[in-house]
């Protein structure tokens, strides 16, 4: 696991998820509060197109105990902070 998200309260490492076709799911911070939505959402396949895109400044859906959540923050690729 190369890229994952440190939760600041409970120090658990949480991966990206994929959607049903294997695509990374990011979120354009062109688009404001509206970038959780389906129409604004970016889909990659590869994991170094998701870091890029986390590096330009793209939000990452990881997994958390409810439901899938779009996160910038506290995010680490091969164990160095990121973001």
């Amino acid at each position: 696991m190369r890229v994952y998200r440190l939760e600041p309260k409970t120090g658990l490492k949480r991966k990206p998820v994929r959607d049903a076709a294997g695509n990374y799911v990011l979120g354009d911070p062109r688009h404001g509060n509206r970038r959780h939505t389906v129409a604004n959402q970016v889909l990659v396949k590869s994991e170094q197109e998701m870091i890029d895109l986390i590096r330009a400044g793209h939000y990452v859906r990881v997994e958390t105990d409810r439901r899938p959540s779009l996160v910038r923050l506290n995010l680490f690729v091969d164990g160095k902070q990121i973001s």
